[in-house]
């Protein structure tokens, strides 16, 4: 089993490099922008493409502070632990339930506790973070008797682990803040990711200046070299994900749109039940990924902060958009750590055509 991780940096306030940016600043209204636009080739494009630049080579050339780079560094280091468990999980005992109710109130996975315990315990060792908040976890771990960091790290250790049981793709995703932005709008996310355990082992990276960049890991020296970019999610494309099991819970206006894109010679359907291997073709190939609201679950059922939000995050540093049906989902708010929320993702065209952009 291969790992993907996908990276965006975001616009930090005092840090970084400056020039474009691809995600969209201020309304003129005040309010945050709704989306982005992919960036064209930079200088760093240009160097990487030249050379065997290795990703935190590519980090270095961006201008990204060393701070960041020993997080970045922490976060794969722990993702390529639990990627060569993957490969042997099943010989191990890691596969199925343990019995246990998350926070959630999902039923635990094994590989669900590893994971944590694997992200957990080599996050602990960064001085560049001060706060942890997990999926796995009821309430958010505190790190600053032991680190001074300038960051917070939000994830989701393993999401769709129970594909495992049958030997599909799983997926990290995660999100880097600030202490203090822990619960601001998706702005205000300094950095935001995922991690794709499939076939193949690449790193997908993004940064407002630098756009997304594909990384291909050469296992003979445990590295993520440059081998693509920058890459843009399509205007539209020709597929849509969505669990149509749960259609007739659906709001009027999803049905309608759904309906719409089934439409003759629009789109085919796509769907793993994998929120990050769906949501990494709708990237890639362009179209749209719905979870909505339904009945049983009228807020949604993604988590906002350390799921929709870095997804969203990716899409609008990509040229795509993502929506909790009516708002644009960096545009939302929360209220708390473990907040719910509907998800539709994908290309402009697409997510335009459901929820026009405001002013």
């Amino acid at each position: 089993m291969g790992l993907l991780v996908v990276f965006v940096g975001g616009s930090r306030r005092d840090s970084g490099t400056g020039g474009a940016s691809c995600l969209r600043g201020r309304r003129p209204d005040g309010g945050p922008g709704s989306g982005g636009a992919a960036i064209e080739q930079t200088a760093v494009h240009e160097r990487a493409g030249m050379l065997e630049t290795t990703l935190p080579e590519f980090l270095a050339l961006a201008g990204e502070p060393v701070e960041f780079r020993a997080l970045i560094r922490q976060v794969t280091f722990a993702a390529k632990r639990v990627a060569a468990v993957l490969r042997v999980a099943g010989l191990q005992g890691l596969l199925g339930a343990t019995g246990e109710v998350n926070v959630q109130g999902e039923t635990v996975q094994r590989l669900d506790e590893y994971a944590n315990e694997m992200f957990v315990n080599n996050l602990l060792r960064s001085p560049a973070i001060s706060d942890l908040v997990s999926e796995e976890m009821r309430e958010g771990m505190h790190l600053a008797q032991h680190n001074k960091g300038e960051f917070a790290l939000l994830f989701d250790p393993i999401d769709g682990s129970s594909n495992l049981d049958v030997n599909l793709s799983l997926g990290s995703i995660f999100a880097v803040r600030r202490p203090q932005d822990v619960l601001a709008d998706g702005h205000g996310q300094i950095a935001a990711g995922y991690v794709m355990y499939g076939p193949a082992t690449v790193c997908v990276l993004a940064m407002p200046r630098h756009g997304v960049n594909f990384f291909t890991l050469d296992p003979s020296i445990g590295e993520f070299l440059f081998t693509r970019g920058p890459v843009r999610m399509p205007d539209h494309g020709s597929a849509y994900g969505a669990n149509e099991a749960n259609a007739g819970g659906w709001s009027p206006k999803v049905a309608a749109f759904v309906e719409w894109l089934r439409g003759p010679g629009r789109h085919s359907t796509r769907y793993s039940g994998a929120l990050v291997g769906d949501f990494h073709r709708i990237l890639v190939k362009g179209g749209v990924y719905l979870y909505p609201a339904d009945r049983e679950h009228a807020q949604g059922k993604l988590r906002l902060l350390y799921e929709a939000a870095p997804l969203a995050f990716i899409a609008a540093c990509a040229g795509g958009r993502a929506v909790d049906e009516a708002n644009d989902i960096m545009d939302i708010v929360p209220t708390a750590i473990h907040q719910r929320t509907s998800l539709i993702i994908g290309s402009r065209r697409e997510i335009d055509r459901l929820a026009p952009p405001r002013g």
